[in-house]
């Protein structure tokens, strides 16, 4: 079982620190997102792209590993698929009443921040835990018409980044992203390469020959 040294209790509750200033339960609700199934982001300066392994268990039809927010945003995560699930649905019902109050397409950075802060409510309350998941959030600004990547973290941090890997295997994945990343910036990729690189990267991770239908892929261009 997964317990970070020097818990001796105080991971009983999020809203508990221990005396070295952590919150246990985040870093459980972490190890969660990190056991969950490979799932990643790429952006360049010419579009974003979201990408994912998806299983099928015996005879069940596979779950869809990415979901889409709007028509500019699409999300993807890591860990515990009924947190994904709850989270996802906050996302798509923040879209609608965004788009309804206001006659056009929410801001990316805006619903970021609003899941954001979601995410991090369930630390803050006793007899609430930390929801077991990572987020991946792409898509296009509808204000400067840039692509954006932003990911969170079980602990409600919000992250602006060009790639991110989480799940099963992200250390490596990262690494073999950084080595592409060295060979040609990733901001100069254009979107048919980034979506080459995302399942190189997956099939880096999962090592064997994974057929495309195994991969799922979400891409946006600007």
């Amino acid at each position: 079982m997964f317990n970070p040294s020097g818990a001796a209790g105080y991971d009983r509750s999020s809203i508990m620190y221990s005396p070295d200033g952590r919150i246990i339960q985040t870093e459980y609700a972490r190890e969660a997102m990190r056991r969950g199934r490979i799932a990643l982001g790429l952006r360049s300066n010419n579009g974003v792209v979201l990408a994912g392994k998806v299983d099928a268990i015996d005879l069940d039809f596979p779950n869809q590993k990415i979901s889409t927010l709007d028509d500019n945003i699409s999300a993807i995560f890591s860990g515990y698929a009924a947190d994904g699930r709850f989270v996802l649905s906050r996302a798509r019902m923040e879209a609608v009443v965004h788009q309804m109050n206001y006659d056009e397409p929410i801001d990316l950075k805006m619903l970021s921040t609003q899941l954001a802060n979601l995410i991090h409510e369930f630390t803050q309350h006793g007899g609430a835990r930390p929801l077991g998941i990572g987020l991946l959030i792409g898509g296009v600004d509808v204000h400067d018409g840039a692509a954006r990547l932003y990911f969170l973290n079980p602990g409600g941090n919000l992250t602006e980044t060009r790639a991110k890997a989480i799940g099963e295997g992200d250390a490596r994945a990262m690494k073999f992203i950084k080595g592409k990343h060295a060979e040609k910036p990733i901001d100069n990729l254009t979107l048919e390469e980034l979506e080459i690189l995302a399942r190189e990267t997956i099939r880096e991770v999962t090592e064997g020959d994974l057929p495309d239908e195994d991969i799922e892929i979400w891409s946006k261009s600007i």
